[in-house]
């Protein structure tokens, strides 16, 4: 077992350059006791974080300083590269109390944490998505192109990301019922992503995304837009569309919409995809009560199922 205190330092094949690139930005704009675990062929990337175990239930509140296995930044990708087998060795070589977070295996008493919202792209343009809809949810969605019919949407290079844009983000952030971390604004100066921009008729700033295109797969990453532009411009709908067309046109497999905001991103067709949490204690005792504990902090995933689609996709 070795520990490392920077990525930097970690020479292992199990970990992608592109990811080793995201984690070194992360060290310098997000410093938070990031430690990476090496065993045989496993590397699990942990940092400190004061959390609300209790967080997807509503009046309680208890917070500890956990170490959360998971990417210091909110995506759904695991932070457990390699063989998942070695990971009950790294959490042993851990002290005090350890968070597993977005993993896709559904450990012994595990709970839930977010389910990530997944569309798979099987249409040749935007149109054929559109006419696949089943009639009541294509009408929601033209409602929406309707009212977002003058927004313009450009690219946004990284060094033209103004304090206008990282307010909007904050503004997401505020809103957020599931709080982890507040990225500084040099995080979307420096991340090697694409940044589209909605302005307005009156060349006013409303929204931003950020993507990235890997693997065969189209992300959704951070945001940002203020609540009041919802009612105006259906501004959150016509960023979501705006992310389907991106994603036909490229032609990807798939459309990682990431976690949150549950029923828009069901009813545009994407699909629910479980992510499991697991607490650990070395101590006996405290595994034991945390056993029992689990249900209370597990997300229970959202509860309609919605048919988007005509025909099953």
């Amino acid at each position: 077992m070795k520990i490392y205190t920077s990525i930097s330092d970690v020479k292992s094949s199990e970990i992608e350059e592109d990811i080793k690139e995201l984690l070194l930005l992360l060290e310098k704009v997000n410093s938070c006791g990031q430690q990476y675990y090496s065993c045989d062929k496993t590397l699990a990337v942990t940092y400190l974080h004061k959390l609300n175990i209790f967080n997807f239930k509503k009046g309680l509140k208890l917070e500890l300083p956990v170490r959360i296995v998971a990417m210091p930044i909110s995506m759904e990708m695991s932070s457990v590269f390699g063989d998942e087998a070695n990971l009950d060795k790294i959490l042993k070589n851990i002290s005090g109390l350890s968070l597993v977070l977005n993993s896709d295996t559904p450990f012994t008493n595990r709970g839930r944490t977010l389910s990530n919202f997944m569309l798979y792209n099987k249409f040749n343009t935007f149109e054929d998505y559109m006419s696949s809809l089943r009639s009541s949810y294509r009408r929601r969605l033209n409602l929406a192109i309707e009212k977002g019919k003058d927004l313009r949407i450009t690219r946004l290079e990284p060094e033209a990301f103004t304090s206008d844009h990282y307010k909007l983000y904050e503004d997401v952030y505020k809103r957020s019922d599931n709080k982890l971390e507040l990225l500084h604004i040099e995080f979307f100066r420096e991340f090697d992503s694409e940044m589209y921009e909605f302005r307005n008729a009156e060349n006013e700033v409303l929204a931003f995304v950020q993507l990235l295109e890997r693997n065969n797969q189209l992300l959704f990453i951070f945001c940002g837009f203020k609540e009041e532009d919802v009612k105006t411009y259906d501004i959150y709908y016509n960023m979501l569309l705006f992310i389907v067309n991106q994603g036909i046109s490229r032609g990807v497999f798939s459309i990682n919409f990431g976690q949150t905001s549950e029923e828009s991103k069901s009813k545009i067709g994407c699909k629910e995809i479980p992510k499991y949490l697991y607490l650990h204690h070395n101590n006996p005792a405290i595994r034991g009560i945390l056993k029992i504990l689990t249900p209370y902090f597990s997300y229970k995933g959202y509860s309609k199922n919605h048919r988007v689609f005509k025909v099953k996709q």
